[in-house]
């Protein structure tokens, strides 16, 4: 088993100095990235577990949707990736399928999964002219973006709000590609928030606002990673699971935290505002 619940979580600090670009930066799955084996896990089981099902237990049902009505390929889709989580989970964590068959609260086998496992999913088929479409999703840890509105989706349309990533058409059928394709794949994407909460869904309610001062407690300031695991199906689709970490910056080295600033600083004004973070003079007290 490629986990443990009584082992805390991973640690990923993907944050480098210079501007941040909104791209791909995909990685060959199974690196060990510093924390052995469970880098090597697509379903990662910590001692956050009982926390994590929590607020997933919480989240309103519509976090999981699906196309509706479905088409044969659609179908086909499915339950290939279905197959594939089963199969994985029974590799790694068998305990958990075995809680996700025994969840009698559970509106469909996807559903059960999702309420089991740490990670959120997605499955994407290619769509037409290799556009992408998003099948069904289960996140109930969305980072400020609503997943109930994106079943059917094309890729580009699943990411147009973020500036300058998988623009143009030729880019996201690129990646697209890459996804269904290639790989499995890992990938990392991070931002800082004021408060701990994984639920940044804009009607949570939970999001806290930065305030206008800078801030003089580490308590006030986390950093949130998002581990994006892109997992290819014979089908002509993919599976994508998202792993949300929330650690305070308390928890970073202090060249982690100068890591942190200077990547601020340098961060493109849309993409700051594209995030929601405060300018870095608001969080400099914590980080410097």
């Amino acid at each position: 088993m490629s986990g443990d619940a009584r082992l805390p979580p991973a640690r990923y600090f993907p944050v480098s100095p210079g501007p941040l670009r909104m791209q791909a930066g995909l990685l060959r799955f199974g690196v060990d990235l510093g924390n052995g084996a469970i880098d090597g896990a697509f379903f990662q089981v910590d001692d956050r577990i009982d926390a994590t099902l929590a607020a997933k237990h919480a989240a309103p049902p519509a976090r999981y949707a699906a196309l509706a009505p479905r088409d044969a390929q659609a179908e086909r889709v499915a339950q290939a990736a279905l197959d594939w989580m089963r199969t994985t989970l029974a590799a790694e964590h068998p305990d958990r399928l075995r809680a996700a068959d025994a969840d009698s609260a559970a509106r469909d086998p996807f559903d059960a999964i999702g309420r089991a496992v740490q990670e959120d999913f997605a499955v994407l088929d290619r769509g037409e002219g290799g556009a992408g479409r998003l099948v069904l999703l289960h996140v109930c840890f969305p980072s400020g973006w609503r997943p109930e509105r994106l079943a059917g989706a094309d890729f580009a349309g699943i990411h147009g709000p973020v500036p300058g990533f998988a623009k143009p058409d030729a880019a996201a059928r690129s990646m697209v590609s890459a996804m269904i394709d290639r790989g499995p794949y890992v990938r990392f994407v991070w931002t800082l928030s004021a408060d701990a909460h994984l639920d940044h869904h804009p009607d949570s309610g939970l999001r806290a606002r930065w305030p206008e001062a800078p801030i003089s407690l580490e308590s006030q300031c986390f950093l949130r990673v998002e581990r994006q695991v892109t997992v290819p199906l014979a089908e002509a689709a993919s599976v994508f699971l998202i792993r949300t970490y929330v650690e305070p910056v308390a928890s970073l080295t202090p060249a982690q935290r100068a890591v942190l600033f200077e990547a601020l600083r340098a961060m493109p004004e849309e993409v700051r505002r594209y995030k929601g973070l405060p300018p870095a003079d608001i969080v400099a007290p914590v980080l410097v």
